[in-house]
Formats: structure tokens, sequence, C-alpha cells
């Protein structure tokens, strides 16, 4: 540890954090720095910044500056982190069905284990390396709305770890677009925490703060309808709800590109399933066999269910205060049409292939940010099915 037990600093430390100072805020080359320290060696600064460096004064940002670079020779760039099986088997799926498919990159979590402390190691480090990919996107957008969860919370904390910020020329809306989840068990990936931590790290706090906290994602189905309509109307004289979701020219119309992350069956919500069960009083096993994943909470019904089981599935929905699955699929196939960021995908692990699969499927995703553990399994399940999984050649 740095420094004596009553705070005072070493001599190497002090020299240390001078030359770290002038190097870091000045712009001092090596040889300005000896100069300054009274005529020190070169190479006993170039030990000093080290120093510096391994106890955390220092801190080195690295910027790729494409200013000099073609358009041309930046998409063989990007396509470095293309896992090229996975492209294939989409750039398949387009010949066949016609159906847009997502533009894909992979970044390595590090492991392929699901359990629960490996996850948070994996979910840390992917969100550190695929924070780029989500620099770049956010360049074209004016308007993000996000929803909530781990991988969304990690991409955050990624852009701020590597201090990367958006380009201070351009105005920049973030937006909660999903309620509270009440049993949600870890409160901090709410959307609307989400939205204040990206608003604070692109627009330096400055934006506009819209929150939704103390709005419930859902409205119980055991409301009969004239009540369940008292409270939408309640909700609406909570001010950001309002503005983002109502009024003559509500925010979820400005929205270019969504944030969001998927659940599997087997983690419905990140985790607060019993949340839906509770309001739509169901079983959690009946949920299972109607659903296949939710995409920022909006529940996606398994194919193949008849037509009485869907409209279940839909009844759920109706419960649910943020962004409605056609708002979200709007904004992929304009996205899609007009080659913006609209609606961006990121997860980590195979459980989730299935789920993105059929998001595919439906043309809900323009952008797919994943480690190379679903990446591989959901190149597996295309493979295996050959064409999009409900089987259809044309749209």
């Amino acid at each position: 540890m740095a420094g004596h037990d009553d705070g005072t600093v070493n001599e190497r430390d002090k020299r240390a954090q001078q030359a770290a100072y002038l190097r870091a805020r000045h712009n001092f080359s090596q040889e300005q720095i000896g100069r300054m320290l009274g005529g020190v060696s070169q190479s006993h600064v170039s030990r000093l910044l080290a120093h510096a460096t391994d106890m955390g004064w220092l801190v080195t940002e690295l910027h790729f500056n494409d200013r000099n670079v073609s358009a041309e020779a930046m998409r063989e760039i990007q396509q470095l982190m293309e896992p090229r099986r996975l492209v294939d088997r989409f750039e398949e799926i387009r010949a066949r069905t016609g159906r847009m498919t997502p533009n894909v990159r992979v970044f390595d979590s590090g492991s392929d284990s699901p359990t629960s402390g490996a996850f948070e190691i994996r979910i840390r480090r992917f969100g550190r390396s695929a924070a780029g990919r989500l620099e770049e996107l956010l360049r074209q957008c004016s308007a993000v709305g996000l929803t909530w969860g781990r991988t969304v919370s990690a991409l955050i904390d990624g852009l701020g770890a590597t201090h990367r910020h958006h380009h201070p020329d351009r105005s920049f809306l973030v937006a909660p677009v999903c309620a509270e989840l009440i049993t949600l068990a870890a409160p901090d990936f709410s959307s609307s925490l989400l939205a204040a931590r990206l608003n604070g790290l692109f627009n330096d706090g400055q934006g506009e703060t819209l929150r939704l906290g103390g709005v419930p994602a859902y409205i119980p189905r055991r409301y009969e309808a004239t009540k369940a309509q008292a409270i939408r109307e309640y909700l609406l004289d909570a001010a950001s709800y309002r503005k983002i979701f109502s009024g003559e020219a509500p925010l979820i119309n400005r929205i270019d590109t969504i944030i969001t992350s998927v659940g599997s069956v087997h983690r419905l919500l990140g985790g607060a399933m019993e949340e839906v069960v509770t309001a739509g009083d169901i079983p959690a096993a009946e949920l299972k066999e109607l659903i296949i994943g939710d995409i920022g909470g909006i529940l996606i019904p398994k194919r193949g269910l008849p037509e009485d089981k869907v409209a279940d599935v839909e009844a759920l929905n109706a419960m649910w205060t943020g962004i409605s699955r056609e708002r979200l699929s709007r904004l992929a196939m304009r996205a899609g049409a007009t080659g913006g960021a609209g609606v961006i995908v990121a997860a980590i692990g195979r459980e989730r292939a299935a789920i993105i699969a059929e998001l595919i499927r439906l043309e809900m995703i323009n952008e797919l940010i994943i480690d190379w553990d679903l990446a591989n399994a959901l190149e597996d399940l295309l493979s295996r099915e050959r064409e999009m999984p409900d089987g259809r050649n044309s749209r």
C-alpha cells in the first residue's frame, strides 16, 4: 500500500504522482517530465509512470480514430467481430425467407459456466469488451430507450469504465421504457436507474431526467376492465410516464433505438417471474408452457400454440405498463428499412438461444451483441433447422 501509516507519501510515490499529473493533464513528454522533476533520466521517468499506472494514478485511455479510415475499410474492421458461421446462417435465412436478420457482434465472456458467481464475472467481462460496439451504434441515435437487466447494466458499466463518451455536438435523449418490477432482485438494474446512468455518461447529466419509479410494471388481470382503466389513467399522473407514453407527442414516438436484454423461459424477467405469475393469476408451470421467453418484459409465445393459448399470452402482455410488443416491432422494422440501430439486444449464455431465434423469426432484432457461448448455441440451433424455426420458405 502506498504511503506510510501516518498518511504521508513516500518519495517514490510522490514523484510518480507528479510524473503522472504532468503526463496526463499537460501531455508532457518523458523528456519534459524529466526536466520538470529536476533533470532525472528518461528511463527513470518511464519507471515512475509505470509505477503510477500500477497504483491507479495514471489511467490510459485508448481511442480508435476513424477520421481518416474509409467506409469500406471500417466495415472490414468491424467484421472482425462477426461470427462467420452464424452470419452464414443469417444469410441463408434472408435468401430463403426474405426476412430481416440482425447484424451480430460476438465478444468473449471468459467461460460458459452458468453458476451464479461465474455468471457475474462473465457479464462484467462481456460488458467491458462489448461496450465499444454499443458506443458505435449510439453514434447514429438521437433518442434512446432502455429496458432493464444485468446485461444492459454491464454494457453501461463498460462504457463508464473505458471512459467512452458520446459526441458532444449532438443532443441525446435517454428515457426508461419499462416501469418498476417490484420483485426484481437487484433494483439497480431498473429501467429508470439505467437510463439515468446512461444520461450521466453521455450527456454529463444535463439531459432531461425521466424516471418511472413508483409506476408498477403490471396492472393485475384480476381487476375488472373499468378498474384497470382507472388505474391506467392514474398512472398518467406520474409526469415522466405521461411524457413518455401519452399526450399529443409522446417521447416513445421519437425513440429510434431501444437497448434491451432477453430472458429465457428458465429465467424470465431477470428472475422476477413471480410478479407476472401473481399479476396474471397463472401457475408458473402453465406460464412456462405458453412462452419461450421475454424481451424487455414483453412475453413471447411459443410457436404452434392454439389461438386460445396465444390469446392468453396477449392477455398477460396487456397487463404490462411499459413499451408494447407492437411498438418494439414497428421500431425494428423501421430501423431495418432505414439502416438505424433500432432494437439492440445484448445477451450472454446458451440458454437464451431459443428466445433469440424466435425474435429473429419475428423480425424484432436489428443489432445483436452476444458472447461466444450464445453464438455457438444459436448457430447450432439454426443449423439443425436449416431455415427459420417455423419452417416457412417465404414471408
